[in-house]
């Protein structure tokens, strides 16, 4: 069963247009709208409507959901068949070889369909019907003209059969036939256990008298009857159901009663829904149901609905796009407004840390001014305390805070390797390298020795 909310159906011919639109809801299926408009017949124009678009848009151009598209039935042939399938692809095949028998116009012509009525495991009955392509197109063109969204096209006596089954008057077994006797026409529908053998609208025309017209009904009902026994089988009809408007037909029913040797029960067409809640119920209850609408009709739709899913997903990644591309200049320009701020607030920060580094510095050179530990006098007075017996210094050179050059000499070698070793060992300084001992040739000049070292100031 199709899950859109709302179906509609629509019909026009030289009398009126009709809609139905059907809404489910809790299960069931209910009117959400429904009208008629009468209009002037005009059978000149019949084919198309009397209606123009901008007419049929007026009036049924906001119905809801997928539409179907009832088309008169005196317009269609209808037939019954058994077919020895059950795969629709061999059906569709033999559909069109049974078309082909029927039809007085090439199957190329003709818009082609049938709906698989019954059967068993290996057989299937079909209600096979055609019509011509080009009454199809133009009336299907018509409703597009008029913005409708036409999905199905079905005939008028299915949507008769369906409200009639729905009222519970039909019987289930047997064989019985039903004779409607519409505005724009009259119907037969022959039914077997339920279900349609036969279907056609009878061509009467309305002749100069009634007792003409009346002999004519009767006369393609008993014919009609009198055929099916050599397909059907020899079933008798115990009763004809005579379905008109207005006035009851009692001339037709006498008619029809003495031509057939059937009783005709009459009942009024006013008692059932109109014909388009019919149709609009068969569409409502799934995809079984038979389409007259040319495939070319539904590639169409189809391929519009592609481009239409293509654009909308163009235009979703388009949109997606530019708010990726938005959002990537949007954290640009924040980045750019932050690291705008962040260099506004080093430049506002800079001039007094500068301030802060300087006085930083003079601090710590007032420190080590301050700091006499290392001082030049204290560091002269480590080295004298530390030179032993027998040396002499001859230089001292000393660097604040970085480190003392010492030059001396000694009576004797071992004495200079004593005093370095005493150097190291001080608290005072915190590395000594000897920088080499001069030593004279013959012993005419004492042994000199040269040395640096480091003081605490110079290593932070």
């Amino acid at each position: 069963m199709a899950t859109n909310e709302f179906v509609s159906a629509i019909l026009w011919d030289g009398r009126r247009v009709e809609w139905t639109t059907l809404r489910r809801r809790k299960g069931s299926l209910e009117v959400s709208e429904q009208g008629r408009k009468d209009l002037p017949a005009d059978p000149e124009q019949e084919t198309q409507g009397p209606l123009g678009a901008e007419e049929l848009r007026a009036c049924c151009g906001s119905l809801k959901g997928d539409l179907t598209l009832g088309i008169p039935t005196h317009q269609t042939l209808l037939r019954a068949a058994d077919l020895p399938s059950v795969d629709p692809d061999e059906l569709e095949s033999m559909v069109e070889l049974q078309v082909d028998k029927f039809s007085p116009f090439p199957v190329e012509h003709m818009a082609v369909t049938y709906e698989r009525t019954g059967g068993t495991d290996t057989t299937s009955r079909v209600l096979i019907a055609a019509a011509k392509l080009e009454s199809v197109n133009d009336r299907a063109a018509l409703g597009k003209q008029a913005g409708l969204n036409i999905r199905r096209v079905d005939v008028a006596a299915l949507g008769w059969w369906q409200l009639i089954y729905e009222a519970n008057a039909i019987p289930p077994k047997g064989r019985h036939a039903l004779l409607l006797l519409d505005l724009t026409g009259s119907e037969l529908i022959v039914l077997q256990d339920g279900l349609p053998v036969a279907m056609r609208s009878l061509d009467a025309q309305s002749h100069a008298t009634e007792d003409e017209f009346a002999t004519e009904i009767a006369e393609e009902v008993a014919y009609t009857l009198t055929s099916l026994e050599t397909e059907w089988g020899a079933i008798a009809v115990p009763e004809v159901t005579l379905w008109h408007r207005d006035a009851p037909p009692d001339r037709i029913a006498d008619h029809v009663r003495q031509s057939c040797e059937v009783n005709v029960h009459m009942r009024s067409l006013e008692d059932l829904p109109p014909l388009t809640e019919g149709l609009a119920r068969r569409a409502a209850s799934g995809s079984d149901v038979m389409d007259l609408l040319p495939a070319s009709w539904h590639d169409a739709e189809r391929q519009h609905a592609r481009r239409k899913r293509m654009i909308a997903a163009t235009i979703t990644v388009a949109a997606l796009w530019l708010i990726g591309v938005g959002a990537f200049f949007a954290v640009m320009h924040v980045d750019a407004k932050r690291i705008e701020t962040l260099r506004a607030d080093i430049e506002a920060i800079e001039k007094p840390a500068e301030a802060v580094r300087e006085l930083r510095g003079r601090v710590e050179d007032l420190e080590q001014y301050a700091d006499r530990t290392y001082s030049a006098l204290e560091t002269l007075r480590e080295v004298s305390a530390l030179l032993p017996n027998g040396m002499e210094l001859l230089s001292f050179a000393y660097r604040k805070g970085q480190a003392i050059n010492v030059r001396g000499q000694a009576r004797d070698v071992n004495l200079i390797f004593d005093f370095v070793e005493s150097m190291e060992q001080s608290p005072l300084f915190t590395e000594v390298e000897p920088e080499g001992i001069t030593e004279a040739p013959g012993g005419r000049r004492l042994p000199e020795f040269r040395l640096s070292a480091q003081l605490p100031g110079d290593e932070s």
